[in-house]
């Protein structure tokens, strides 16, 4: 297993993108973006590793990061390609999600990095490796770097096929996913914690991953650690629930920010847990309120 720095600033690596919704609005976002967003408002100066276009909606990309305070040394800019969106329309009363192609995030370049020594884990989702150069980019980082690896699996077809799983997760130190993808992967029902533990270590047994968090949705979250332990977190119920937009990356950031600052896993879960409960009472993923953020980890 690579060998954690202490330092504060993880290396966060993948799409930044626009939810365009049908009445005009426009939400900033992408899982590895509101990782990034939320670890800077608790103070974990991350740094971003992106690509967008040189549009307006690019600008407004630059413009949020560089309010918010974020670093944006990593982030790049690509003339012949536009910043990354996803076109949301109701299909039955139900969201879908069309996540477009051919956009700025799916020729994100290794960045120019001359000591991985002050970062302190490399987060990414399985979601960039949809194109053969970021998916490239992902496994010259996972080489070069020797970071510990925080992975943020999402099966969401068609940007998904099996094949990438052993690269993308293989002696990762984190692996996060639902108990619906564990499911799949495993071909194990996570009905109970005794099937979810069975389909963990059938994942650990064939690709080495350290730890993991199955989240449940309303029931909660599961993380199972390397030496057998196994921390059941309850959920933390909204009230009012505005939406459910972004809780999932918000228990990620917490979860994340806790094991950089090296707090007992148990207090790092019911941490993470309040926190997706915060999430959605909020409209969206992330927030511009920096007392949003305080004392997250208490």
């Amino acid at each position: 297993m690579s060998k954690l720095n202490s330092s504060r600033s993880p290396l966060i690596l993948g799409e930044v993108l626009f939810d365009c919704f049908p009445d005009g609005r426009q939400v900033l976002g992408g899982a590895p973006f509101n990782v990034a967003w939320n670890l800077h408002g608790m103070g974990f100066a991350p740094t971003m590793v992106s690509s967008i276009g040189k549009d307006d909606a690019g600008q407004k990309v630059f413009d949020a990061m560089t309010e918010w305070g974020m670093r944006t040394s990593q982030m790049q800019t690509r003339d012949d390609t536009p910043t990354g969106a996803v076109e949301v329309t109701l299909k039955g009363g139900e969201p879908a999600y069309d996540i477009l192609q051919d956009r700025a995030w799916d020729y994100i370049e290794p960045p120019v990095i001359e000591d991985y020594s002050e970062f302190s884990y490399l987060y990414y989702g399985s979601l960039a490796y949809r194109s053969e150069k970021t998916a490239e980019t992902i496994r010259t980082l996972i080489e070069q770097s020797g970071l510990p690896r925080f992975v943020d699996l999402n099966v969401r077809p068609p940007w998904f096929d099996e094949s990438w799983v052993e690269v993308l997760v293989k002696e990762a130190d984190w692996l996060k996913l639902n108990h619906e993808e564990l499911q799949r992967l495993t071909g194990i029902s996570c009905d109970s914690t005794d099937n979810v533990r069975r389909a963990v270590d059938k994942v650990r047994t064939a690709h080495k991953v350290a730890n993991f968090c199955i989240t449940s949705g309303s029931k909660g979250a599961f993380l199972a650690t390397n030496d057998g332990d196994g921390i059941e977190v309850a959920v933390t119920k909204p009230d009012p629930l505005v939406d459910t937009v972004g809780a999932g990356d918000g228990f990620a950031s917490v979860l994340l920010a806790g094991l950089i600052s090296g707090r007992p896993l148990r207090q790092v879960g019911d941490a993470a847990s309040r926190f997706a409960g915060k999430v959605c009472q909020n409209h969206g993923a992330t927030c511009n309120d920096k007392s949003f953020y305080t004392d997250v980890l208490a």
